[in-house]
């Protein structure tokens, strides 16, 4: 009477990608929590690996941080236990100042990072600055176009952010754009940052919508948005040495696999976005977004913010600058 079962069994293990005896295992580690989309993403890039190479790579992917949270994630590279991370793009400040680039207010938009010649050539000048680090970045991940959550505010300009508590995450440029709009900038745990909120031991908070609709709920009743102003981003980083001791094939895989969900989960997360700013919308919060004019005002506020990187760093912003009009965005 067992055998239907067995005979189901044995279908289903030839029909299961072949494992390599000598498979080659890629540690993915992420802070994220398994039920996160981050994860959900990583889950098909590990399928997809697997298949693309016929089983010779397996990536394992060890969720909410599991093995480390991702800074302590990007700071294994190198040692073997850890082979790849996917950070928010803010952490790679660290590694190499120069690379705040990628959180410039008003800096990366969804029209040049959809544009593939663009991506790919900002992800190329993104791995040369980390070379030296033995890191390689192969892509960017849209992460949200953050935008302003308060609990009794309903901010409609500028004036109206004077004197705000505001939670952000981020570092110096998040920091020093946040004064410039005559708002005070805190630093605290997303996990915290409802609780605080409620308390009104801060005013507002600077967010995604998921951040909006799943963490601080009608807590957070007021959103203001600037289209553009902050583009968040998630990079894919990986040890540059350990991907070096795969064959070209296996390499090509990988570079394939993320290849074809990066640009998919740039529009997926666009129209998520939308679908969560609705749903808070049909609960009763209010979500306003700056017209054009007003965005320029914003836009002219976080100049200065933006001054202190461009003075720093004018190579990359030439290097952006030149890779931008040569791929016509």
């Amino acid at each position: 009477m067992f055998y239907p079962l067995f005979r189901r069994l044995a279908v289903l293990c030839a029909l299961a990608i072949p494992v390599s005896a000598s498979a080659v295992e890629m540690v993915l580690t992420s802070e994220v929590a398994a039920s996160h989309w981050k994860t959900q993403y990583m889950n098909e890039f590990a399928k997809d690996v697997a298949k693309r190479t016929n089983g010779e790579v397996q990536v394992k992917v060890f969720p909410a941080s599991q093995l480390y949270n991702d800074q302590d994630g990007v700071a294994a590279l190198g040692t073997g236990a850890v082979h790849m991370v996917w950070p928010v793009s803010v952490r790679l400040e660290t590694l190499d100042a120069g690379l705040g680039y990628l959180n410039l207010p008003f800096g990366l938009s969804d029209q040049k990072m959809e544009n593939a010649c663009f991506a790919s050539g900002l992800t190329d000048l993104i791995s040369e600055r980390l070379k030296s680090r033995q890191l390689q970045v192969l892509g960017l991940l849209r992460t949200a176009d953050l935008f302003f959550i308060f609990r009794d505010r309903d901010v409609k300009s500028l004036a109206d952010m004077q004197g705000a508590k505001l939670r952000v995450t981020g570092g110096r440029i998040f920091l020093d754009m946040v004064r410039g709009f005559g708002a005070s900038p805190i630093s605290m745990a997303a996990s915290e940052m409802s609780s605080a909120l409620a308390q009104g031991a801060i005013d507002g908070v600077l967010t995604s919508p998921a951040g909006w609709a799943e963490m601080i709920g009608k807590t957070g009743k007021y959103a203001f948005h600037v289209p553009g102003m902050s583009l968040a981003t998630y990079a894919i980083v990986v040890d540059r040495a350990w991907m070096e001791t795969l064959s070209a094939s296996q390499r090509q895989a990988i570079v394939d696999s993320l290849n074809s969900i990066i640009p998919r989960q740039w529009k997926e997360a666009r129209a998520d976005d939308a679908k969560l700013v609705k749903k808070m919308q049909d609960e009763g919060s209010v979500y306003r977004v700056a017209d054009e004019a007003a965005s320029a005002e914003w836009k002219s506020r976080a100049e200065a913010a933006r001054k202190v990187y461009t003075d720093k760093y004018p190579e990359v912003v030439k290097q952006v600058d030149e890779l931008a009009k040569r791929c016509g965005v």
